[in-house]
């Protein structure tokens, strides 16, 4: 069965006056955060919150509602820096180590001629 998030956010956010995003508090997660608030885009981008928590306690849950923040669209933009860079780090390197040791593949798995 296929999952429809994104269409469920999106219905979601159009009875929505306000969005209060409940993710991870880490840089991923706010990078997430700003990928739900971009579906969600028929909430006003001014009421749209972050929850900051450690943990899954009462008194921290509490906290982080009284303690609402704005997103942080510098530490989401970071992720999408790194994602970039990871990528093409790894391809820069695949390519590196394939010239590397495309020679010594050759000698030991010799290609023979099937006529």
């Amino acid at each position: 069965k296929k999952l429809r998030v994104v269409e469920h956010l999106q219905e979601l956010a159009e009875e929505a006056d306000y969005l209060v995003l409940w993710l991870d508090c880490d840089l991923e997660g706010e990078n997430i955060g700003f990928e739900v608030a971009s579906v969600c885009s028929a909430v006003d981008y001014n009421n749209v919150f972050r929850a900051r928590f450690s943990a899954l306690t009462p008194i921290e849950l509490q906290q982080a509602y009284r303690e609402l923040e704005r997103p942080d669209k510098f530490a989401a933009l970071s992720v999408d820096a790194r994602q970039e860079l990871d990528l093409k780090i790894g391809v820069a390197f695949t390519r590196l180590i394939t010239r590397a040791f495309l020679n010594q593949a050759k000698q030991k798995f010799p290609l023979r001629d099937v006529r």
